[in-house]
């Protein structure tokens, strides 16, 4: 695997086991279904519905997952790393938030891999693959914000300050990162961080809901019953023993 010269694109799962090593190619991982967790050294990234992580060459990580997943992976030659300018270049690994321009590059992806000539593909579609990492470095502050305060309250005045917009404009803006309103990105967020908490821990609901921001055991239930149709309890039933 570290001889290859071409991308590779796979389709990949990933276990509890916790698994470390390093590569001398690069990964970009796009999820598919579920959540993965990757850590370096104090640096922890969650990747799922709202996230992607590029992990550069010879970068030791550790990971792994607890929940049904499946994943689209880039093996990306360290040569094609090393002749653009990609991100976090051995250091980190670097998040990007899944907004509709890398929805449409794994959509792409997925295509292409039907077809018997994928390598030859996946080589014509690159230079855009690496312009929009170059774009699309890291989370922006905003985002970030969401994703470190999401057990407090959190106002679209609040976001728009840490991007320097006014909130009309913020709004606009966000939808265009990430295909979804500021309210709704909060709450799938909050929805997520629950899912987990409900799976691995026996924390009782409404601590659950507390945690998480809601306040209230009656908004969390609400909140699965819209997006998950069934209530927390039965969320949690599913993954116990």
């Amino acid at each position: 695997m570290e001889t290859f010269n071409d991308i590779v694109a796979e389709l990949r799962t990933y276990t509890a086991t916790h698994v470390s090593h390093s590569h001398k190619h690069a990964h970009l991982i796009m999820p598919l279904q579920g959540e993965l967790v990757i850590a370096n050294g104090t640096n922890q990234h969650r990747v799922n519905e709202q996230t992607l992580l590029f992990v550069p060459p010879n970068l030791e990580h550790n990971f792994y997952s607890t929940v049904r997943n499946e994943f689209l992976v880039l093996d990306i030659p360290s040569g094609l790393v090393s002749a653009c300018e990609m991100p976090g270049k051995g250091n980190s690994c670097e998040a990007i938030t899944a907004n509709n321009q890398w929805k449409g590059i794994r959509y792409l992806i997925l295509q292409e891999m039907e077809q018997p000539y994928s390598h030859a593909a996946l080589r014509d579609l690159f230079p855009y693959i690496s312009r929009c990492l170059q774009q699309k470095r890291s989370l922006p502050r905003s985002i970030r914000y969401i994703h470190e305060h999401y057990d407090e309250p959190i106002t679209v005045q609040k976001l728009a300050e840490y991007e320097h917009y006014n909130p009309t404009y913020y709004s606009e803006w966000f939808m265009k990162e990430t295909g979804k309103s500021p309210s709704s990105y909060i709450q799938e967020v909050r929805l997520n961080e629950a899912k987990k908490l409900l799976r691995n821990s026996n924390m009782p609901i409404l601590y659950i809901a507390i945690q998480v921001g809601l306040g209230h055991q009656s908004s969390l239930t609400r909140l699965f019953v819209k997006h998950e149709q069934q209530t927390p309890s039965q969320y949690r039933q599913q993954y116990k023993n």
